[in-house]
C-alpha cells in the first residue's frame, strides 16, 4: 500500500516549490502578455512622420546582410525594391560576403576527406538537398571509399555564390532603377562585420537617419514602416530627439513543411512559445528599460537594477546612424550579434523603445532545425562575459553595472535551461499519487499560466474565436514545446564545454521547406 505523506508536511514537499516558482513566473508572465497586447493594439497618432522642426522625416536605410542565400534572395529584393519607391529617401543595401568562397573551399575539403555513406543532410547541413543527392550518386573514385577532389569540387562548385546572382539581379530592368546598392566584404568577419561594411559605406546618410537590420526573410511591410516611423516622430516631439535605437518585435510562424505530423505540431507550438517570450518578456523588458533610463534616479547601482538588460534581436532593430557610430556599430567579437550588441547598449546608457507593431519570422519547420537554432541562439548568452570585458576596455559602465547585467543574463540563461525541467515536473507532479494538495494545485495552475491562459488572451485579440477544442490542441502544441525548451541551451552548453563553438562554418542551415509566402 502506497503511503500518503502527512498534510502537516506539505511545505516540505519539494514539488511544492518548484511548482510555485514555475507558477510565479507564469503569472508574471500573463500579466505581462496582457500589457503588450494592450501596448500594440492601442490607438497611435496617425500623424505625418516627420520630425518637430517640420524637416523630412528620417531616412530608413535598410541593410541586408546575406551569406548561401542564391534560392531567396530575389525575393527579397524586389520586396525591398517596392518599399524604396513608398519611402522617398529609403535605401536598401545588400551585402554578401567572400565568406562564402571559403566556406565552400571548406566543404570541399572535408567532404572530399568522407566516404559516401558519411555524406549526410546532418552532418552537411550547409549542403542542397540537390547538392546531397548528386555527391551520393557519383562514382566512387577516390581511396578508401571516398569521393574524389575532382567529383566534390564539380558539384559545389556548379552553385553559383551569392554576390553572384544579386549582381546579375539588379541588372535586370525592373530592379535596375531601384534604390538598391550591392556590397561584398571581403573580410573575415561574420554578420556583424557585414552590417558594419555596409553602413560604413554610407557616406550620404544623416546622423538621424536610421541603419533598419532584417533578415533575407524579414518582410516588413509599408504600413508597419509608417507606423513605426509616426512612433519615432511622437518620441522626437516629445523629447526632442528621435529616438536612439528603435527595435520591431516579431511573432513566429510556421508552414508546416514537415512530413509527420507530430514534428508539425511540436514546431508549431514551439514557434508559438517563442512569440509568447516576445509579448512576456521581450517587450515589456524595452519598455521597462527605457522608461528607467528618462527618469533616472541618480543611482548608479539603483539605476542598473531598473534597466536590466536590453536583448536585442538582430532583425527589425532600427538604429540611429550616429548612434551606431558613436557605439562602434556591432560587434565582432561574438559569434551572434544582437544579444551583445543590447549590453554595449545598457552599459552606455542608452535606451532601446519597443515600437508597437510586430514583424512575422518564419519558425524552424523541423524539430532538428529547432534544436539547432536554440542551440546557436544560447551561444549569445555564453558570450556575455566577453561582451563586460569588451565595454570595460572601452570605458563603459561601473563595476556594479556590469556584474547587474551579468547577473540578469545569467538569470535569463537559467530561466531556459530550467523550462523544461520545470514543465515537466509539473506535469509529474499532477499525476503522482503522492503529492500534496497544495503542490498538485500550483502545478496545475503553473501549467495552466503557461499552457492555456496565454492561448485564449492570444485568441481574444483575434477576428475569428476558435473553438475550445483548437484552443486545446494550441495548448498541448504548447506544452510539447516547453518539454523540448532546453535541448538547445544544453547543447550549446556541452559545446562550450568541449570547446566546439568556434566551427570554420557558419552556424546556419539552409530552409529546406517551401517557400515562404508573402504578405500582403
Amino acid at each position: 500500500m502506497t503511503r500518503r505523506p502527512s498534510t502537516a508536511a506539505w511545505w516540505r514537499d519539494p514539488w511544492l516549490w518548484a511548482a510555485a516558482a514555475t507558477a510565479g513566473r507564469h503569472a508574471v508572465g500573463v500579466w505581462r502578455l496582457r500589457q503588450s497586447m494592450d501596448y500594440l493594439t492601442q490607438p497611435w497618432s496617425d500623424i505625418d512622420p516627420c520630425d518637430a522642426a517640420g524637416d523630412r522625416r528620417p531616412a530608413l536605410h535598410m541593410v541586408v546582410p546575406v551569406l548561401w542565400e542564391q534560392a531567396h534572395v530575389e525575393a527579397a529584393l524586389r520586396w525591398f525594391a517596392a518599399l524604396t519607391t513608398e519611402l522617398p529617401g529609403s535605401t536598401v543595401t545588400v551585402v554578401t560576403t567572400a565568406r562564402e568562397e571559403r566556406e565552400r573551399q571548406y566543404l570541399i575539403d572535408a567532404v572530399t576527406r568522407c566516404r559516401r555513406r558519411h555524406i549526410t543532410a546532418r552532418r552537411f547541413p550547409h549542403l542542397t538537398a540537390a547538392e546531397l543527392r548528386q555527391l551520393i550518386e557519383a562514382d566512387v573514385t577516390g581511396p578508401d571509399g571516398c569521393l574524389s577532389g575532382t567529383v566534390v569540387r564539380s558539384v559545389l562548385s556548379a552553385r553559383r555564390l551569392t554576390c553572384d546572382v544579386v549582381a546579375d539581379l539588379l541588372r535586370r530592368p525592373e530592379l535596375a532603377d531601384a534604390a538598391i546598392r550591392h556590397v561584398h566584404y571581403r573580410g573575415e568577419g561574420r554578420k556583424a562585420a557585414q552590417v558594419n561594411y555596409a553602413v560604413a559605406q554610407l557616406h550620404t546618410a544623416r546622423d538621424h537617419d536610421y541603419i533598419a537590420l532584417y533578415d533575407v526573410d524579414s518582410r516588413p511591410d509599408l504600413a508597419l514602416l509608417r507606423r513605426t516611423l509616426g512612433y519615432i516622430a511622437v518620441h522626437h516631439r516629445a523629447d526632442g530627439q528621435p529616438p536612439e535605437v528603435v527595435q520591431q518585435s516579431a511573432r513566429f510562424e510556421t508552414s508546416g513543411a514537415a512530413d509527420q505530423a507530430w514534428q508539425r505540431h511540436l514546431c508549431s507550438g514551439a514557434a508559438r512559445l517563442q512569440t509568447l517570450w516576445t509579448l512576456r518578456r521581450e517587450i515589456p523588458s524595452f519598455r521597462r528599460y527605457a522608461a528607467a533610463v528618462r527618469r533616472p534616479t541618480g543611482l548608479t547601482a539603483l539605476d542598473a537594477a531598473r534597466r536590466g538588460l536590453a536583448q536585442t534581436v538582430g532583425h527589425g532593430v532600427l538604429v540611429r546612424v550616429d548612434v551606431h557610430r558613436r557605439i562602434g556599430g556591432l560587434p565582432e567579437y561574438t559569434i551572434l550579434d544582437d544579444l551583445p550588441f543590447g549590453y554595449q547598449l545598457t552599459t552606455a546608457n542608452i535606451p532601446v523603445h519597443s515600437a508597437p507593431v510586430m514583424l512575422v519570422a518564419p519558425a524552424p519547420e523541423r524539430v532538428e532545425d529547432l534544436i539547432a537554432t536554440h542551440r546557436r541562439w544560447f551561444r549569445s548568452y555564453l558570450d556575455y562575459p566577453a561582451c563586460a570585458r569588451a565595454a570595460r576596455r572601452a570605458g563603459r559602465g561601473t563595476p556594479s553595472e556590469h556584474a547587474i547585467a551579468v547577473g540578469v543574463a545569467g538569470y535569463r540563461a537559467v530561466a531556459w535551461l530550467l523550462a523544461t525541467p520545470a514543465t515537466a515536473a509539473c506535469a509529474v507532479a499532477i499525476v503522482r499519487r503522492t503529492t500534496t494538495p497544495p503542490a498538485r494545485i500550483l502545478a496545475a495552475a503553473a501549467l495552466w499560466l503557461g499552457c492555456v491562459a496565454p492561448v485564449r488572451i492570444l485568441a481574444a485579440q483575434q477576428a475569428g474565436r476558435a473553438g475550445p477544442a483548437t484552443h486545446a490542441l494550441d495548448a498541448a502544441e504548447i506544452f510539447a514545446a516547453y518539454l523540448v525548451q532546453s535541448l538547445g541551451p544544453v547543447a550549446a552548453i556541452v559545446d562550450a564545454a568541449t570547446s566546439a563553438t568556434g566551427l570554420p562554418l557558419s552556424p546556419k542551415t539552409h530552409r529546406r521547406g517551401p517557400a515562404r509566402k508573402e504578405q500582403k
